[in-house]
C-alpha cells in the first residue's frame, strides 16, 4: 500500500510541477516542485530498502533508480533556471536544488551498485531523511 501510495504521489508531482511556466516562481509552484522531491524521495528509500534487504532485482532497482534520477534532476533544472522574485521563494529554492543534488547522489547508490546491501541500506536511511526535510521545506512555504 505504501508503494502505491509513493508511486501516486510522485505521478502527481510530477504532472503538477510541469504545468507551471512564464513569470516568476510562486511559493505554490516551488512547493508543488518540492512536494515532487519528497515523494521521489520517499519511493527512492523503499527501492534502497528492498535492496538491502535483498527483495528486488539488480537490472528493476538500476532502472528504476535511473528512472527516479531522471525526474530529480529534472526538477532540479527547472528549479535552477526558475526566477524568484521574493526571498523567501528564493532561499527555499536554493535548499530545494540542494536537496535534489543529494537525493540524486543517494539513488546514484543504487543504480551504480544494485547488489550492494550495506550500501543500499546508508541510501534509504539518507533518503527517508531526504524526503522528510523536503517534507519540512515545502510545509514552510
Amino acid at each position: 500500500m505504501r508503494r502505491w501510495l509513493a508511486v501516486v504521489f510522485a505521478v502527481l508531482g510530477v504532472a503538477a510541477s510541469v504545468s507551471g511556466c512564464g513569470g516568476p516562481m510562486t511559493p505554490d509552484e516551488l512547493s508543488r516542485s518540492i512536494q515532487t522531491l519528497e515523494s521521489t524521495a520517499a519511493e527512492g528509500a523503499m527501492l534502497a530498502g528492498d535492496v538491502a534487504d535483498d527483495r528486488t532485482k539488480a537490472t528493476f532497482a538500476r532502472v528504476h533508480a535511473r528512472d527516479m534520477s531522471d525526474v530529480v534532476v529534472h526538477e532540479a533544472e527547472k528549479l535552477n533556471d526558475a526566477e524568484a522574485d521574493r526571498a523567501n521563494v528564493a532561499a527555499a529554492k536554493t535548499k530545494a536544488v540542494d536537496l535534489a543534488d543529494k537525493i540524486d547522489a543517494a539513488l546514484g547508490q543504487i543504480q551504480v551498485a544494485p547488489d550492494d546491501e550495506p550500501g543500499a541500506r546508508k541510501a534509504a536511511t539518507q533518503l527517508d531523511q531526504l524526503s522528510k526535510q523536503a517534507g519540512d521545506l515545502s510545509a514552510g512555504l
